[in-house]
């Protein structure tokens, strides 16, 4: 029901919170550490997995797709122009209203937010058509 992210996320967070579960998972004596260990080097590689991961769906866009070359660049100019327009415009309204206080690092990061590439869930399965798509926005986004 809810991604491995999400999963992984309420898991630890019982573990942490609760005494029976933390003196039981974590630390040096604790009697499954094991567990708590192969959590560490999971995590450790994640960053690698997701990169081949990544590689590979967008390895299978460049055998071509159906998709015209109108939607790409509908896509690119939505996602690179009109959301960081929009961007600025909600931050400025939210600043205006009180809701976002007017730290410029704090504001600065969140209209990084408008402006970057998405990140690739891994447990979304990535079809073909929009593997074209998503190779073209890549390598599109490396002037960034």
């Amino acid at each position: 029901m809810f991604s491995p992210s999400i999963n992984g996320a309420i898991v630890g967070f019982i573990a942490g919170t609760i005494p029976p579960f933390r003196r039981l998972l974590i630390g040096d004596s604790a009697p499954l550490r094991v567990v708590e260990d192969s959590a560490y080097f999971v995590g450790e590689s994640a960053i690698t997995i997701t990169t081949l991961i990544v590689g590979a769906n967008l390895l299978k866009g460049f055998r071509g797709s159906k998709v015209p070359i109108s939607v790409i660049i509908g896509i690119t100019a939505v996602r690179y122009i009109i959301l960081p327009i929009l961007g600025v415009g909600v931050l400025k309204c939210a600043v205006h209203l009180g809701a976002v206080n007017s730290d410029p690092l704090y504001k600065f990061v969140l209209l990084l937010q408008f402006a970057l590439p998405p990140a690739i869930n891994i447990g979304f399965n990535i079809y073909a058509k929009f593997n074209h798509v998503l190779i073209w926005r890549q390598i599109e986004s490396v002037p960034n």
